[in-house]
């Protein structure tokens, strides 16, 4: 080797912000989150039916009464299973920068520069995502407040569904395919990475 030509350690690294990153299309996302959909209602299955099954063990098929700790699994399996959903997204996402919807239509999430995620990062993206549930919650509770006008209640609830369906579909007219919780979390999705 000459002088001067001596390989520079590390000289293949390209910044990711370097890199020509392809977005994912609107259409790709949407796939993405109904395979996710699906791994999430075999789990969401999964934790209520084990709850179900032990309920009814302890019953002796209907024959005496369920004991009151076969009670309480029950409804600590059906209450574990939002914890299941934040641990899906909020895993996936930190470790991999994909959920199992993601993979199969091969997109990730990264930060708005490149980067990986990071745990902070699948923290604030799983965040920007429960903005969706808050504004629905939101929705629902004044809507019960104001049950007794039903015109007030059922416009409450359109709003706020309408809130959720903005929040999403930005994601068709934004130039880098952000939905709002990419916008709140400072991600972007894209292909192959």
């Amino acid at each position: 080797m000459a002088a001067g030509s001596a390989a520079v350690p590390g000289a293949a690294f390209e910044h990711p912000s370097a890199r020509r990153l392809r977005y994912a299309s609107f259409e790709m996302r949407v796939a993405a989150v109904a395979v996710d959909a699906l791994v999430l209602f075999f789990v969401a299955g999964v934790l209520v039916i084990a709850g179900s099954v032990n309920l009814l063990l302890s019953s002796d098929f209907d024959r005496v009464n369920a004991s009151g700790g076969s009670i309480t699994l029950f409804w600590a399996l059906v209450g574990a299973v939002p914890a299941a959903f934040f641990l899906y997204f909020f895993v996936g996402l930190a470790f991999w920068g994909r959920t199992a919807g993601a993979t199969v239509m091969r997109i990730s999430v990264v930060r708005s520069d490149g980067a990986p995620l990071g745990l902070l990062g699948a923290l604030a993206r799983v965040t920007g995502v429960l903005s969706y549930v808050l504004v629905l919650g939101i929705g629902a509770v004044l809507a019960y407040v104001l049950r007794g006008t039903p015109a007030a209640a059922a416009f409450l609830v359109g709003l706020s569904l309408l809130i959720c369906v903005a929040g999403l579909l930005w994601a068709v007219f934004d130039p880098y395919r952000r939905a709002l919780h990419d916008r709140i979390a400072g991600t972007i999705v894209v292909q192959g990475v």
